[in-house]
């Protein structure tokens, strides 16, 4: 794919840094595989077997891949495919295919690794991701891993969590689902529209899970371990349920959940059947004894037969003598039974007879079929012509032992029918009440916790129909007591006030370059530092990491000549001692393991969001460190090298010394290079017109986008920022008030449904155009930069507002020309909240306003 819109645009023709061609984002033969998802055959399949079949078709396409490929983008384009030709009841997205991966699939360890990388477009030795996470000793953390970005995420923490879940992904830090948290989707930028360029439309559908909340569902806890399935005939007493450390789900013919047998369902059943058991023991007894006093009669004809046997089969069972005996509850288990289960609404007013009829339509014939034989007893060889019983002793023991083996295999066949699971299980639902309880995959901690009461398991079902539901494995109780049930990466953040967590998810992974409070259950991976950007914080160990493997596209050939022609040159430069430092460290990757890669497309595409990142949260280098203008040349140099597949370096400071102008001299350095200048024109020309566009729709009434850069601090304070360039000021003068007035409605709403939310602030600040800093150009703004308070009306919020003056004051602001404006009936109450807690300002009071803010 040629990414044109943002990276290829450049006013210098012959720029390297949007020269580059990334691969094809697309699969060999896709359309024809899409094409036959679309036939017939395939729509007519079940769901899982549709689910099936995509997953698998999506495996065999990445293992049939090169082993060193970046397939992301292509699995992307897959996956949006999928989706665009409805294939699917639900989205499709790449979270279902680990979790069929790592479910169904039967890969190996090893195999899994190999996708893995395949997919991330790198693979090296697992310690080395120790660089962001905690997996030494080859630890593997259990349940779902997230990587996450802040609430109302902006560029730097998009792009920062994006990577981190690549890098989580390839690493197999956890033994479940790897998940990207982007809350409420990504930012309005034009630097996401690279990565959609990059990466294809859906990268963000197709990745990220932008729920609020970090929470567990079914399938982060799922698992086919101690499953076992069975069918309706399987007997109850050949199902072991061992020390009940094993889940028994059953199952009709086409695989369908029907209920659990669980090991406390046993003993209770089992009293419902020792009703019919001993039923139809005394049943055989009675009619053992019956045929022998039969017998035994001097004269017996065989007129007497059937009206002897009618007595016996026409007795009514509550009229059975174990059944004169049964409790109250016992008789209403059994009539429940006979009601339900053999289908006889009379209960146990039904006879034996009765039960035989049942039994027939319910496939089990023998019964009937024997009163039927035994009927017919009159018309056999047992009696003369005359009807009169033969005085022969062999024959009639004889008939009668045949007779007593048909029934002892009748009541063997009654007794194995009611021992049968499906049995069991509509005794357990239609006898005892108990109904199946199960869960769906999308179900959270709160509802599963909620279902299980005292159960050792749950079911996890994914439905495919109407009352149709197939089990694709269980919960198991143990599991959920345990303290921590998935682990955390945060990026750009670790303030647990900035994230809205389940207490079941514990933190193993820190980058951040903020205020930080942390509290773990284990030992993290933090990497905490004075940045003006946390991908700066990435990037350089990203750029460590990567130059242990990476060949950049340079084949061995070339990194052969450029050794001997650096080792002829003599004396070396500064700059030349670094190239030819850099050559070395790429020979020696390039003759270590050939089984580890990190894939070219891969890295360019990493470093060039991590260069947008940074040059987007420092507002194009106005605000930087020493170590955000190192970091930024480093990027520079290596994207090149990545463009002309040879070692360069573009951008370096030596001629800089290194004072406390350093930063800014930089800076400005890397902002006047040309190609700099190509990657980053093009965004901020965009920003600045999408920026007059979002004022536009502001006075039209559309207020969403100009508050979306707002994040919630401390548990009590909510922060927002509008970034404008000089020439929008204009446009906002114009509705600055309509603005503000909004702002204030959104603040006071959000006070009203969160009480502890007392202190809204909202900043709009300038930063230079693209033109601006290029040319250097000191621009005199006419207007300034503006800082808005609201709170309610209580103690507390003032007391809130006091805290962040007092504190606020310190910071590098007194060299500022700053004035108060007060624009509401407040304005006496704010007066002297600032007065007694900030600097001497010049302060303005327009009540007339009738805008409450500060």
């Amino acid at each position: 794919m040629e990414v044109e819109r943002f990276i290829v645009s450049n006013p210098n023709a012959d720029s390297l840094l949007g020269a580059y061609h990334f691969s094809s984002k697309r699969f060999n033969g896709v359309e024809k595989i899409m094409d036959d998802f679309d036939s017939d055959e395939f729509k007519n399949l079940l769901e899982r077997q549709k689910f099936y079949k995509i997953n698998e078709k999506l495996l065999k396409l990445i293992t049939a891949a090169p082993q060193k490929s970046f397939l992301l983008p292509a699995i992307l384009d897959f996956i949006s495919l999928v989706n665009q030709r409805n294939l699917l009841k639900e989205l499709y997205h790449l979270a279902l295919f680990e979790f069929w991966m790592n479910q169904f699939s039967k890969l190996s360890p090893e195999e899994m690794w190999s996708v893995s990388g395949k997919i991330a477009g790198k693979l090296i030795p697992r310690e080395d991701y120790q660089a962001f996470f905690p997996i030494g000793m080859n630890k593997v953390f259990e349940g779902t891993h997230f990587v996450a970005a802040h609430l109302s995420p902006d560029v730097d923490t998009t792009i920062a969590s994006f990577w981190g879940w690549i890098d989580a992904f390839a690493a197999q830090v956890c033994s479940g689902l790897h998940l990207w948290s982007l809350p409420e989707g990504p930012p309005t930028s034009p630097v996401m529209q690279i990565m959609r360029e990059v990466f294809g439309e859906s990268v963000f559908q197709g990745i990220a899970r932008t729920t609020k909340t970090l929470t567990l569902t079914a399938m982060d806890l799922v698992t086919q371990e101690r499953v076992f399935h069975h069918l309706p005939a399987t007997s109850i007493n050949t199902i072991d349920h061992g020390f009940g450390n094993k889940a028994i789900i059953f199952v009709d013919q086409s695989g369908n959940y029907q209920g659990d047998w669980r090991s406390s369902d046993v003993e209770m059943v089992r009293q419902v059947i020792i009703l019919i058991k001993t039923i139809f023991h005394w049943f055989e007894n009675n009619v053992h004894t019956h045929l022998i006093s039969l017998f035994t009669q001097t004269h017996l004809s065989a007129s007497e037969i059937p009206a002897f046997l009618k007595k016996i089969f026409n007795q009514n069972l509550k009229d059975c003598a174990p059944v004169r005996e049964f409790s109250s509850s016992q008789k209403q288990a059994l009539e429940a039974f006979l009601q339900h289960i053999f289908q006889l609404p009379q209960g146990i007013q039904t006879s034996f007879a009765g039960i035989a009829q049942s039994l027939t339509h319910l496939g089990e014939n023998d019964f009937l079929l024997f009163i039927e034989r035994i009927m017919k007893l009159g018309e056999s060889d047992l009696f003369d012509n005359d009807g009169n019983l033969k005085e022969d002793r062999p024959l009639i023991f004889a008939k009668l032992q045949t007779l007593i083996n048909e029934l002892d295999h009748v009541i063997h066949r009654i007794r194995a029918y009611v021992e049968r699971l499906d049995v069991a299980m509509q005794i357990k639902q239609h006898v005892l009440g108990y109904h199946p309880e199960f869960v769906t995959i999308y179900s959270d901690l709160d509802d599963i916790r909620l279902k299980m009461k005292n159960y050792s398991y749950l079911t996890v079902v994914i439905q495919e129909k109407e009352h149709c539901f197939f089990p694709i494995g269980v919960v198991f109780a143990n599991e959920l007591r345990k303290p921590v049930l998935g682990t955390v990466t945060f990026r750009d953040f670790c303030n647990l006030d900035e994230v809205k967590m389940s207490p079941s998810l514990s933190v193993i992974s820190v980058v951040d370059h903020h205020k930080t409070s942390l509290s773990t259950t284990s030992t993290p991976l933090a990497i905490i530092g004075d940045a003006q950007s946390c991908n700066v914080l990435i990037a350089e160990q990203a750029l460590i990491l990567n130059q242990r493997y990476s060949l950049s596209g340079i084949s061995s050939e070339k990194l052969e000549e450029a050794t001997i022609t650096m080792s002829q040159k003599s004396p070396l430069t500064t700059s030349e001692n670094r190239l030819f430092q850099r050559i070395l460290k790429r020979r020696i990757a390039s003759q270590s393991d050939q089984k580890y890669f990190i894939h070219p497309d891969r890295e360019y595409a990493e470093y060039l969001c991590f260069l947008h990142a940074i040059l987007d949260d420092t507002d194009l280098l106005t605000k930087v460190t020493n170590r955000d203008v190192d970091c930024v040349a480093a990027l520079v140099n290596q994207l090149t090298t990545l463009t002309e597949k040879k070692e360069v370096e573009i951008v370096n400071f030596d001629g800089i010394s290194k004072d406390e102008h350093y930063a800014k001299k930089a800076a400005k350095l890397l902002l006047k290079n040309p190609q700099v200048y190509a990657l980053y024109h093009v965004v901020y020309n965009f920003k600045e017109k999408e920026t007059e566009q979002l004022l536009q729709q502001c006075q039209n009434g559309n207020f969403s986008l100009f508050f979306s850069d707002t994040k919630e601090q401390n548990g009590c304070c909510r922060v927002g920022q509008t970034k404008l360039f000089s020439p929008n000021f204009s446009s906002f003068h114009n509705v600055r008030k309509e603005i503000q007035k909004e702002w204030v409605m959104r603040s006071q709403d959000v006070t009203n449904h969160q009480e502890e939310f007392d202190l809204h602030l909202h900043m709009i600040s300038t930063i230079p155009t693209a033109e601006e800093v290029y040319k250097d150009q000191r621009v005199q703004y006419t207007h300034q930069d503006e800082f808005w308070f609201w709170l309610p009306p209580t103690q507390q919020a003032l007391s809130h507002l006091a805290a962040f003056l007092n504190a606020f004051q310190t910071s590098q602001i007194q060299t500022n020309d700053m004035k108060l404006e007060l624009l509401g009936k407040n304005h006496q109450e704010l007066k002297q909240v600032f007065t007694q807690n900030f600097l001497p300002i010049s302060i303005t009071e327009n009540p007339s306003l009738n805008i409450p803010i500060a």
